[in-house]
């Protein structure tokens, strides 16, 4: 009787031991590139923030295919895809019954990764119909360099979801939520000071660029945590 009254509840929440390896391993990628390709990863800070970081690495040839873009890419897909599955089986911010299994992360990150391949073939393809293939290329690096960044941003974010006190997981979910919108207000605001400064694309263009590439998949994967859900 004595050991029972002196078990008290915890602040804390059970998490599959898969989570400590996919945090482990973003927090590993940021170690290794900070280490080895210091001076790099500075500038793709600095570009993120800056313009003129931005139009200098886009305008070299082989930015995207870096190792530490090639890396950083990485995380996003692995810290983002974890912190929807966070979202998303959060009992206080959706209603959801999707279990925190790795099963569950494989298919969310297939779903972000299809999600993106689909857009830069979409960007590629428009841009060799409207014969724009410079700004179209510029626009593919601003969106690959945002997601960079946000990948760095999801790390404490998904660390203190998974180990933080249970109080505490509304909040940095929704933290999480608006880092998405801060970076899709971000990467439009950006493609928009590009369309209207000299590169002769058409506002309709622009327009319809936004309601089928931005904003489409955006109710898609609404659609697909209400169903999930």
């Amino acid at each position: 009787m004595i050991l029972l009254q002196n078990i008290i509840d915890s602040n804390y929440h059970y998490q599959p031991s898969w989570v400590m390896l996919i945090i482990v391993l973003s927090v590993m990628i940021l170690g290794y590139l900070f280490s080895a390709f210091h001076a790099r990863f500075i500038v793709i800070i600095k570009a993120f923030f800056t313009i003129r970081f931005s139009e200098q690495l886009s305008r070299e040839e082989h930015s995207l295919s870096h190792p530490a873009s090639i890396f950083l890419s990485i995380n996003f897909l692995v810290a983002s895809s974890l912190f929807i599955l966070q979202a998303i089986s959060s009992k206080g911010v959706f209603s959801s019954s999707l279990d925190l299994s790795f099963l569950s992360f494989l298919i969310i990150i297939g779903f972000v990764f299809v999600l993106y391949l689909l857009k830069i073939l979409s960007l590629k393809i428009v841009g060799f119909i409207l014969n724009k293939q410079v700004i179209i290329n510029e626009y593919i690096f601003i969106i690959f360099l945002i997601n960079q960044v946000l990948g760095i941003g999801f790390i404490p974010i998904i660390i203190f979801i998974a180990y933080g006190k249970q109080s505490f997981i509304n909040g940095f979910v929704y933290i999480g939520v608006m880092l998405f919108i801060l970076a899709f207000i971000i990467r439009v605001g950006k493609g928009t000071i590009m369309v209207f400064s000299g590169r002769e694309i058409s506002v309709v263009y622009l327009i319809l660029y936004l309601c089928t590439l931005e904003v489409f998949p955006l109710l898609l994967g609404w659609k697909l945590i209400e169903k999930l859900a």
